[in-house]
């Protein structure tokens, strides 16, 4: 792995990446929209590119100039939890998918690395290998089941080797969006009531930090058109995240936990994941303790006040 292309290098994702890579005397090709070409990664090693990835022929053209040898396609349009069931916006995603599968065909750059996410199992009611039944529970995590069915098969006919990754929560210093993590703790340092479920789904969160280790891992060492788990490989009860939470920030501080229901009255989702064939084939190892990642977490939002 000498010369990589990622698409949403300026997402939260792509540009820790990226840094990761550089550090790692990895060439970089970052690809995103004009609204996030200011937060791409700037390093002599990381050329940013501007390009949409519904243009077929302008991207296979930019995927050949680069001679990369692989692809992270981390871009997806409607991660936050305020538009996962925008339902018209999730299916976009699948159309996009194809084409970076495409133009890593046309270009010769056989790896392609794809996240997928471990809510595309939540209700299948058993830890996640990736062998399991799909039980995905909203739009966001139905389109990914679905683009990951469709990318194995259209990868293959392409001759490409794809890894599809299954995700557990990601957090850490930088993402700052409606996820339940930032939600808790924006509103203890604001000295407010949240409110939740009864908290009961079974969590795995991963570290940035030792997200990107996996990733660079799989693009090294991921054995041919292998769906790989993703995670600390340390699920609690989610109650016992949002304890700590309040722990670090407001210990005497009210938790509205159990204040509204589940989704639809649904029984809760799980993200619980079996890391152990990541961990074998690419000799990854997670090293960053929910403890230690969630003060650092705390600490960016404390000095974004």
């Amino acid at each position: 792995m000498k010369k990589v292309v990622i698409t949403g290098a300026g997402g939260f994702i792509g540009r820790n990446l990226s840094q990761y890579l550089v550090e790692h005397e990895i060439e970089v090709f970052g690809i995103d929209l004009e609204t996030a070409q200011s937060r791409i990664l700037r390093h002599p090693l990381v050329t940013p590119l501007l390009l949409d990835l519904s243009n077929a022929e302008e991207l296979s053209l930019a995927f050949q100039n680069t001679g990369a040898d692989t692809c992270y396609h981390l871009a997806w349009s409607g991660v936050s939890t305020d538009v996962k069931n925008d339902v018209c916006r999730q299916i976009s995603n699948i159309s996009f998918t194809m084409t970076v599968l495409e133009a890593c065909a046309r270009a010769d750059c056989k790896h392609i690395i794809i996240p997928g996410s471990a809510s595309e199992y939540a209700y299948c009611g058993q830890v996640i290998d990736g062998k399991n039944c799909m039980a995905p529970g909203d739009a966001y995590a139905a389109s990914k089941a679905a683009t990951q069915v469709l990318s194995q098969w259209y990868a293959a006919q392409l001759g490409l080797h794809l890894n599809w990754l299954l995700i557990g929560s990601i957090y850490g210093p930088g993402r700052n969006d409606s996820n339940i993590l930032t939600y808790t703790i924006k509103s203890l340092l604001q000295g407010e009531t949240p409110k939740y479920t009864k908290l009961e789904q079974m969590w795995d969160y991963i570290y940035i930090d030792d997200l990107v280790n996996a990733l660079y891992c799989v693009g090294l060492k991921g054995k041919p058109n292998t769906v790989y788990p993703v995670g600390s490989g340390d699920a609690k009860p989610l109650v016992e995240y949002i304890i700590q939470i309040q722990k670090h920030i407001s210990p005497n501080a009210t938790l509205g936990i159990g204040s509204i229901p589940y989704k639809g009255g649904n029984k809760p989702d799980n993200s619980v994941l079996d890391i152990s064939a990541l961990c074998d084939d690419t000799g990854f190892t997670p090293s960053v303790s929910f403890e230690e990642g969630i003060q650092k977490t705390i600490q960016y939002f404390r000095e974004l006040k």
